[in-house]
């Protein structure tokens, strides 16, 4: 084995190299035609370095200066740059890379790990079990990537395959499968994304929708598409234009469906929740306001504020608080509307109006209706009714063998 070295700030045609290459401040190397420059050992740069052309070697390393290969570079072992930044302008391959400051590569990268200090740019696609970066990571190709950790911003302009993503600033990525989301502001995708579980600090935006597990947001959540989830947890807003569809969600804020929303469990809203097409679930409870084309639950709707149906709301319960109001039809075994609410028509197999309610039409198998009550329409009843002396009645009780059945 014989090493081989460029003088400082000298330019050399190499073609092969059996040994070590070491290439002082300012030295450049040319390929000899159009085969890469071999070195079967190390290339080490002191200082700034130019490599026309593709260079294969064993190990690469640089120290204290910006390196530039114009072809690929494909190492059988480690790529290492310390205190400098490395431009590969072809294809990177290696074992493992690890850059100080900044790398920049022009079309593809695969190595089982990047480590960059600063930024990492690559131009095509990047293929690899780690990528940990302490700046801003862009990719204008696709990713495949086990684990993702960024310390500012994430770019992936095509889709990704990634089971755990953690960027502390904001990521974007152009659709595919991520397992795990875990981001400290935002974070979006531009087309259908699978996801296992997403954690973000502030807003996320799927711009085609998704399917997946777990949602958590402190801000915003949106999806501009069909979304498939397991739990939605949002201390903000959350909006769907299109069908949702998953097992339990929990907003602080507002909630916004286009279509449909079916639950395999509850909903909870803090806020107001509107949705513009059939809400189905196991039970309901809002503490504001809910709107909905028809709401049915399998168990309990429970509504502090205003519910709002264009076609009717059925549960197995039904209650409404003090001074609240629904605008559409209710439909349960057991109804209970507190004091001073205003409801429309009610059909119940038992219901209870509490004192001073306005209501329309009662259907009931039996009931109670408290002081102060003031019916506008019909009451018909089958068993049992008990009435206070003070109830309004625009016209009286009537017990009948047979009810009229619901509309929905």
């Amino acid at each position: 084995m014989t090493d081989t070295t460029v003088p400082r700030g000298a330019t050399v045609k190499i073609g092969k190299v059996d040994g070590n290459l070491f290439l002082s401040e300012g030295a450049r190397v040319q390929a000899e035609g159009t085969a890469p420059t071999q070195v079967s050992g190390d290339v080490v740069c002191e200082g700034d370095a130019y490599f026309e052309g593709s260079l294969n070697c064993g190990r690469f390393q640089a120290r204290d200066g910006n390196v530039e290969v114009t072809g690929d570079l494909t190492c059988e072992t480690e790529v290492r740059a310390k205190r400098g930044e490395l431009e590969v302008n072809g294809n990177l391959v290696a074992r493992s890379v690890e850059v100080d400051d900044r790398l920049t590569i022009r079309k593809s990268g695969k190595a089982d790990s990047f480590d960059v200090g600063g930024a990492l740019e690559v131009g095509g696609t990047i293929t690899a079990r780690k990528v940990d970066v302490g700046g801003s990571f862009q990719v204008r190709g696709t990713a495949e990537v086990e684990d993702i950790d960024v310390g500012g911003r994430l770019d992936v302009a095509g889709q990704v395959k990634i089971s755990r993503l953690d960027a502390g600033g904001s990521a974007r990525v152009g659709g595919g499968e991520v397992t795990r989301i875990d981001v400290g502001g935002s974070f979006s995708s531009t087309a259908s994304l699978k996801f296992g579980d997403i954690d973000v600090g502030g807003t996320v935006s799927l711009e085609k929708g998704g399917v997946g597990g777990g949602i958590d947001v402190g801000g915003r959540f949106e999806s501009r598409g069909n979304l498939n989830f397991e739990k939605i947890d949002v201390g903000g807003t959350v909006e769907i234009t299109g069908n949702g569809e998953g097992d339990s969600v929990d907003i602080g804020g507002h909630l916004e469906v286009s279509g449909d929303l079916i639950l395999k469990r509850d909903l909870d809203i803090g806020g107001k929740a509107r949705v513009g097409g059939n809400l189905k679930l196991q039970s309901l409870d809002v503490g504001g306001l809910i709107e909905a084309g028809q709401i049915e639950a399998q168990d309990k709707v429970e509504v502090g504020g205003r519910i709002t149906t264009a076609r009717g709301t059925k549960a197995r319960t039904i209650e409404l608080g003090n001074r609240s109001e629904a605008s559409g039809v209710l439909i349960g075994a057991r109804v209970r509307i507190g004091n001073r609410a205003r409801v429309e028509d009610v059909y119940a197999e038992s219901a209870t109006l509490e004192e001073g309610v306005r209501a329309r039409n009662l259907y009931l198998r039996e009931g109670r209706i408290e002081s102060r009550c003031r019916i506008a329409g019909e009451v018909l009843y089958k068993d049992n009714l008990e009435t206070d002396s003070d109830v309004e009645f625009a016209k009286s009780p009537v017990k009948t063998e047979q009810l009229p059945k619901p509309p929905i």
